[in-house]
């Protein structure tokens, strides 16, 4: 008899992977809970100062205005997001550290506003006024800040105005007394220890501008000159010097925009004298500007009356058009100055060069040029000066 021994069953084991990941996702949606029950936002905009500005739109708005352009780097955004989310935590040494970098890459009022304020917050008054010039040389009725000093009587009526009457000592560059565009400033040089006087402006915001500065004399034994420097402090070359003693100064140039711009009077010899510095705006572009590249050129059309003007050696003007047939274009731009000698470049629809206009010697002639094009295809139009010339013109495309 052949007894057979029955094998026992294993018992086959619950799998554990289904209770681990009820387990994590029962824990996740535990902590997920308190995390948003408990989770502070990103920004308390309740906990800002008084008249802070933290809107991105705003940082937005101000830098398309000032420097004619869209932001295009990142960081600007990022660093005036952290500067107000650190100025809400009331950590104002770090706020004040991000907009003091910020305001190099976006010299606007809302940045230097917001870091006035703030360094206000930190007790700071002397800084404070010093970065509320900052913004009202740009902007002199500029609301957060003008709501904010009338907040704070620590800061006294009118310290925080750009210098209207020169103040010692501003005998080097780093020292220089931000004034504004458009507001004469008196001031004297040329006594015991003051060979030079320093001013700074803000030149005015985009389109590109030309600006006059001007040294009306008040005494007729001084003969000032004039030195222009860029925000690098390289020498310009529209400086001048007076004509003689008792004589006045005005030069002309055209500085990039929303940049700084220092200005030096000082004796062409050793006397001394009193005058008046005024800096102002000429508002010499036109209604096309800015347009001083390809990609932003301004679209006309064909049969179209363009009056424009070059503003100096440095200015272009760019403009593009679609062609309506198959065949030729026919651009002519006829000279509306004495001064001007136009020239012009053409551009396909690849933005590729195609060549040149005809090269004109004498200033004050029009232009006539021809080029080959597609029906509907985009052409771009280069008008330039030649011989550092400069003019109004009117340009048509046939």
């Amino acid at each position: 008899m052949i007894i057979r021994k029955r094998k026992k069953r294993r018992r086959r084991r619950a799998p554990l992977f289904p209770f681990v990941l009820v387990a994590i996702l029962g824990l996740g949606a535990l902590w997920g809970g308190r995390w948003v029950a408990h989770r502070r936002p990103l920004l308390d905009t309740g906990n800002l100062p008084s008249s802070y500005v933290s809107d991105n739109s705003a940082l937005e708005t101000e830098y398309a205005r000032y420097y004619g352009k869209p932001i295009e780097e990142a960081i600007i955004r990022s660093r005036f997001r952290e500067a107000a989310d650190l100025a809400s935590k009331r950590n104002y040494p770090g706020a004040s550290t991000v907009l003091e970098t910020l305001s190099k890459d976006a010299g606007l009022p809302v940045v230097y506003a917001d870091l006035g304020i703030v360094y206000a917050s930190l007790g700071d008054n002397t800084r404070a006024v010093e970065m509320f010039r900052e913004a009202l040389a740009r902007d002199a009725a500029y609301a957060p800040i003008r709501g904010f000093l009338r907040s704070v009587p620590s800061i006294q009526p009118n310290t925080a105005e750009p210098f209207n009457r020169e103040a010692e000592g501003n005998n080097e560059a780093r020292t220089a007394n931000l004034i504004a565009l458009g507001a004469p400033v008196s001031g004297e040089v040329g006594a015991a220890n003051d060979s030079v006087d320093y001013f700074r402006i803000v030149t005015p915001p985009a389109p590109r501008d030309l600006i006059t500065i001007e040294v009306e004399n008040h005494s007729i034994n001084f003969s000032p000159r004039v030195r222009v420097y860029d925000s690098s402090l390289r020498l310009q070359g529209w400086g001048d010097k007076s004509a003689g003693a008792g004589e006045s100064i005005k030069v002309a140039g055209g500085p990039a925009p929303n940049s700084a711009l220092y200005v030096s009077v000082s004796p062409d010899n050793a006397s001394a004298g009193l005058y008046v510095l005024t800096v102002k705006a000429k508002r010499a572009f036109d209604a096309y500007e800015p347009n001083d590249d390809i990609m932003s050129s301004r679209r006309v059309s064909t049969g179209e009356e363009v009056s424009a003007n070059i503003m100096d050696s440095e200015d272009t003007d760019f403009f593009s058009f679609v062609s309506p047939r198959k065949g030729t274009a026919t651009i002519e731009i006829r000279n509306s100055s004495t001064t001007l000698i136009p020239a012009v470049t053409t551009f396909n629809p690849d933005r590729r060069n195609m060549g040149f206009g005809p090269e004109l010697r004498k200033p004050g002639v029009g232009l006539h040029h021809t080029i080959d094009v597609e029906k509907d295809q985009l052409y771009y139009i280069q008008v330039w000066s030649q011989a550092a010339s400069a003019g109004a013109y009117t340009l048509r495309i046939d």
